[in-house]
C-alpha cells in the first residue's frame, strides 16, 4: 500500500486519461501546439511560464525540450500541484484515502469480485489491501499498468530536481488532501467500477494522450479527456472547473513575487475553463512559445 499511496497524487492526469473514451470528434480550440506558454503583461514586472504536464510517461516517450529548459532558468520559482515528494506523503494519502464503509459492504458482490478479479490478473494484487480505502485508491495502481512499458518518469519531479539543483523554490497550489478530496467527489464507486472493467481498452486511450502529448496538443488531450461518455459535469466540475479557479486566484501574487514556472496537468490549460482562457479574462498576455 505504501508505494501505491505514494502513486495516487502523480497519477492525477493519468486518472483522468484512464477514464477517457474515444477519441472526441471535437475539433481543437488552441490553434498554436504547444506545452509551454509565456504569461505576462497586467503589471508584471517579468513574465512568468504556464506549462502543461502528462504526469507520467514511458522514459522512452519522456523529453524535455530546450525552449522549456530555457523558461525554467529563466524562473525563479516552480510551481505544482500538490507536493508530491513531501516525506509525510504516506500517513496523509493513507488517511485522506480511508473509509468508515469496507469495500466488501460497499459494493455488490458480483462487482467486488470483477475488481478484484481484475486486479489480480492486471495487477498482481487483491482487492483486499483496499478493504478499508476508498475504491479510487485502486485507480493509480490501474494506471500505472496503462502504459505499454515498466519505467515510467514524472515531469514534476525531473522538473522539481532541476530547480532544486539551482537552489530555487518550490511552491504548490493545493495540498494533498485537498487534491484527493477533489479526486473522491469527482469519480462515484459506480463510475471507477465501469471503468476497471473496462480496462483492456486503456491502453489504446492512453497511446491516443500521449500522441497528443508528443504533438504538444494540449487542445487535443483536453478533447481526449473530457468526452461526455466518460467525464461527466460533475467530473468536470470538481477536477477542472473548480480546481482552476482556486488555482487562478493564487497565481497573480505567485507570479507578482517573482517569476514562476507553473507545471500542471494538461488537461487544465486548454478548453473553456482552462488556465489560458482564465488568466486572459485577468488581463494577462498568454502566448505559446513555439521554438
Amino acid at each position: 500500500m505504501k508505494n501505491i499511496f505514494r502513486n495516487i497524487t502523480a497519477a492525477t492526469l493519468v486518472i483522468t486519461g484512464l477514464f477517457a473514451g474515444k477519441a472526441s470528434a471535437q475539433q481543437p480550440t488552441t490553434q498554436d501546439k504547444s506545452l509551454l506558454w509565456e504569461i505576462s503583461g497586467n503589471g508584471l514586472a517579468k513574465p512568468s511560464y504556464l506549462y502543461g504536464t502528462i504526469h507520467m510517461i514511458c522514459e522512452n516517450d519522456f523529453k524535455v525540450t530546450e525552449k522549456t529548459k530555457q523558461a525554467l532558468s529563466k524562473s525563479a520559482q516552480l510551481v505544482i500541484e500538490a507536493n508530491i515528494l513531501d516525506p509525510n506523503i504516506n500517513t496523509i494519502m493513507a488517511k485522506a484515502m480511508a473509509s468508515d464503509v469496507p469495500l466488501s459492504k460497499k459494493l455488490s458482490p458480483a462487482d467486488y469480485h470483477d475488481v478484484d478479479s481484475i486486479l489480480k490478473k492486471k495487477c498482481g494484487v487483491p482487492l483486499a489491501p483496499f478493504e478499508n480505502y476508498q475504491l479510487a485508491a485502486t485507480i493509480s495502481l490501474l494506471a500505472m499498468k496503462s502504459f505499454p512499458c515498466q519505467e515510467l518518469k514524472s515531469y514534476e519531479t525531473v522538473f522539481i530536481q532541476t530547480m532544486q539543483a539551482d537552489k530555487k523554490h518550490i511552491g504548490y497550489l493545493e495540498g494533498l488532501e485537498e487534491q484527493v478530496g477533489y479526486l473522491l467527489k469527482s469519480y462515484t464507486d459506480k463510475q471507477i467500477v465501469e471503468q476497471v472493467k473496462a480496462f483492456d481498452s486503456t491502453s489504446m486511450n492512453m497511446n491516443q494522450l500521449v500522441a497528443a502529448y508528443k504533438a504538444e496538443d494540449l487542445a487535443g488531450m483536453y478533447n481526449l479527456m473530457t468526452t461526455p461518455d466518460q467525464m461527466d459535469e460533475n467530473t468536470i466540475h470538481w477536477m477542472l472547473e473548480v480546481r482552476n479557479k482556486n488555482w487562478i486566484d493564487k497565481m497573480p501574487g505567485m507570479m507578482q513575487q517573482e517569476s514562476t514556472f507553473f507545471a500542471v496537468g494538461g488537461a487544465h490549460i486548454a478548453g473553456p475553463v482552462g488556465l489560458i482562457k482564465l488568466l486572459r479574462e485577468k488581463g494577462y498576455t498568454v502566448t505559446p512559445i513555439l521554438n
